[in-house]
């Protein structure tokens, strides 16, 4: 059979098309299908965040009201005066405290309306005041409640912690719905004595707070919350207790295959896509302010998730019939339309590898400034206008002595600052928050380990459109600056042959005990001391051997005098010695006793000096006092020469007294 060319053309210009298009339009609608089941995984995954976080916070909340209410004077104080009674007593007083609670509690459950019972229970098991949204009695009756496990466990419980039920099926106080899951949320009354007064008891509206969450609002997404069992503990809007308490897998056994196995994670489900992730209330509630939470252990973690459709390429087609009419007009069009459209969809996705790749240096960068920023070789912090520290770096913790946890947002930085120097740290922290925003001090720190830190700290404040944010520091280690001036300082006052103070370091110390004796009126005595034919020894042996000598009498004079004695070298082989506290009489016993010691001990100078190695010395001294009324002591000393000019006038190795 011959084949007309005009219909072999035909059939090609037919299928050559068609083929083209199929081939183009596959890669297209599969790429809108991933976009679209990432999208899907993203919204569930944000609708799943956000449904935990207000959760979260209006569990929390809770949590805190029933600690701060815990606490009210006004509740200890009721229960104290019922405290230790075998009847219940109900005095005025008594009735007055209760209308007071009553009236509080008619408040708290007015204004928040998430609550339909608030009970106050006594150590006995006695309800003492109960608010509900169920019409009460004028004066409670006193109803037992030592049966019950909210009591039996916050009896079991220490200040700030709770006991939080299950979610149950308990009374809503509203007549058209007389049911409604609730939840007890228990904790000890103690005062501040420590003693145990009974305790309070919260029932939280379940279903009204589950009614505020996104899920609710969402219409394509549906909720699951399920506790360790398996057990459904979202009640349904219309019919709270329908669903309610039933085991999940009544409905979807795949979901609870996947939320038991694993604690956090996004699976696919046949049609739908699944976001969950778990809760512990006993050991996840740091963000709420009580010490401990307990609950039934056969009940916790639970397990929340969210549902939404997993989209479908029939599904996408169905969602807009124009899409059918817009396929077969790309049929009839050029191939070029579906070209162009798949090298667009082929940039876009460049541009999202891009900008992951943007995102991923971003971060890379950002931790090693943080990185930088932490292992400084100087400190920096930042504190907010109180003070209290929002940041430190890990080289200053280090330097203090401290965990990151123990400093930031719970100490001033001031409590570090030694109270010497606490006044130059005010007064810089002050100049950051005045005009001039900067300003700086040198301050000592003081470490964990009761060291002292020496630093410069260099501050600006951080300030927006708002006002002040917080200051910026730099804190600078002045350790090695500091103890080179303390050696450089020790050095200009002492000699450094004998390691005795010098003539400078004698004036210092003779203006503080002259001060010191005119206020006290304690005698102030003074000793010249001349080695005798020191001149010799160093002719006929050597300056090295003198300089011998010299460290020998500085040695052995220490080992003479008492503590507080000052003694000092004025230069070459002379010295003074400053006696407080010391009459003439003392001070004659101080000079004879280091004139013997000196005579009794000669040096030793090496046996390549001598045959015994000793070389025998002796000291002339000049004693007086320092009169009253001398403001320096100069005067002394040139009485103190005068006398021990004498003692080597009548033959040296003599003790003088020089009167004034």
């Amino acid at each position: 059979m011959i084949i007309n060319p005009l219909w072999a053309r035909l059939t090609l210009a037919v299928l050559l098309p068609v083929a083209l298009v199929t081939l183009t339009l596959t890669p297209i609608f599969t790429s809108h299908l991933e976009e679209r089941v990432d999208g899907t995984r993203r919204s569930a995954e944000s609708l799943l965040s956000s449904e935990y976080n207000l959760l979260l916070r209006g569990m929390n909340e809770s949590f805190n009201q029933v600690l701060a209410t815990a606490e009210y004077p006004l509740l200890q104080r009721f229960l104290s005066r019922q405290d230790g009674e075998q009847t219940p007593t109900w005095g005025l007083a008594a009735k007055d405290d209760w209308e007071q609670l009553e009236a509080l509690f008619d408040t708290l459950l007015t204004h928040f309306g998430r609550y339909t019972h608030l009970t106050v229970v006594d150590t006995e098991g006695r309800e003492w005041v109960a608010t509900s949204t169920v019409s009460l009695l004028p004066r409670p009756p006193v109803v037992d409640h030592g049966a019950t496990p909210a009591f039996r466990q916050a009896m079991t419980l220490q200040a700030r912690d709770l006991y939080v039920s299950p979610p149950r099926l308990g009374a809503s106080g509203n007549e058209q719905e007389p049911v409604t899951p609730v939840i007890d949320i228990a904790t000890p009354i103690i005062d501040d004595q420590g003693e145990r007064l009974g305790v309070l008891l919260f029932t939280l509206d379940w279903s009204q707070l589950t009614a505020s969450l996104p899920h609710a609002r969402e219409s394509q997404a549906e909720a699951l919350l399920v506790d360790a069992q398996g057990e459904w503990l979202l009640p349904d809007a219309d019919r709270p207790d329908e669903r309610f308490g039933h085991p999940v897998t009544d409905r979807w056994p795949a979901a609870w295959s996947a939320m038991s196995s694993y604690n956090q994670g996004t699976v696919n489900l046949d049609d739908h896509l699944l976001a969950f992730r778990s809760h512990d209330l006993r050991t996840q509630h740091y963000r709420s302010q009580a010490g401990m939470i307990i609950s039934a252990p056969a009940t916790q973690p639970w397990r929340l998730g969210i549902l939404m459709p997993q989209p479908s390429f029939w599904g996408l087609l169905k969602e807009n019939p124009v899409q059918l009419l817009a396929i077969a007009l790309v049929y009839l069009l050029s191939v070029a339309c579906g070209v162009f459209w798949v090298l667009s969809n082929h940039r876009l996705r460049e541009l999202r590898q891009r900008e992951l790749l943007f995102s991923r240096e971003a971060r890379q960068y950002a931790s090693e400034v943080q990185d930088l920023y932490e292992h400084a070789p100087c400190g920096y912090h930042s504190l907010d206008s109180d003070g209290r520290v929002v940041k430190m770096n890990r080289t200053e913790l280090e330097w203090l002595g401290y965990r990151a946890d123990e400093v930031i947002g719970e100490r001033h930085y001031r409590d570090f600052v030694t109270p010497a120097t606490r006044e130059a740290f005010d007064a810089a922290f002050r100049q950051v928050l005045g005009k001039g925003q900067e300003g700086s001090a040198e301050c000592e720190l003081l470490c964990r380990d009761s060291s002292r830190l020496p630093v410069a700290i260099q501050a600006t404040a951080q300030v927006t459109e708002d006002g002040f944010q917080y200051s910026r520091a730099t804190v600078f280690d002045l350790s090695e600056r500091k103890a080179l001036e303390a050696r450089l300082e020790r050095r200009a006052l002492t000699d450094p042959l004998t390691d005795l103070g010098n003539r400078r370091y004698l004036e210092g110390q003779a203006a503080m005990e002259i001060a010191r004796a005119e206020r006290s009126g304690a005698p102030l005595s003074l000793i010249a001391i001349d080695l005798d034919h020191f001149k010799r020894i160093n002719d006929t042996y050597g300056h090295d051997v003198g300089d011998s000598v010299l460290q020998a009498f500085a040695s052995l004079a220490r080992q003479v005098l008492r503590d507080g004695d000052v003694l000092c070298r004025m230069g070459g082989e002379e010295f003074a010695l400053l006696l407080p506290d010391t009459n003439r009489e003392q001070a004659l016993r101080v000079a004879e006793r280091l004139r013997e010691t000196v005579a009794t001990n000669p040096a030793r100078v090496g046996k390549d000096t001598t045959e015994d190695g000793t070389l025998a010395y002796t000291a002339s001294l000049g004693v007086t006092l320092v009169s009253a009324g001398e403001s320096t002591l100069k005067p002394a000393i040139k009485r103190a020469d005068q006398g021990l000019y004498a003692a080597k006038g009548t033959g040296r190795n003599r003790v003088r007294w020089q009167a004034t």
